[in-house]
């Protein structure tokens, strides 16, 4: 985005961790949708980033009391999503 681009509506006053809550947030959805349905297509740009936190959301979503199930809670605690997380677990 050039200097002369209006912003849209929905990015006037968004700070940058704003955008990076965002994006984290984007990357759980994402690992959130492939644990429950392997086979879904993930967009390219997040598509390393959720291979990446998939294990540990897998691990949460299974009820499991470990490390991996500790982070991906963590994980979603920081991006603003604890509770969607935790509304997805089996358990």
């Amino acid at each position: 985005m050039t200097a002369h681009e209006p912003r849209p509506a929905c990015r006037i006053g968004v700070t940058a961790e704003d955008l990076a809550r965002e994006a984290d947030r984007a990357v759980l959805y994402g690992a959130i949708l492939a644990a429950q349905r392997p086979e879904v297509r993930i967009k390219p740009h997040l598509a390393d980033a959720v291979a990446d936190l998939l294990p540990a959301v897998r691990a949460y979503l299974e009820g499991e009391e470990n490390e991996l199930a500790a982070y991906a809670l963590a994980y979603a605690r920081a991006c603003g999503a604890e509770a969607f997380l935790r509304s997805k677990r089996k358990v």
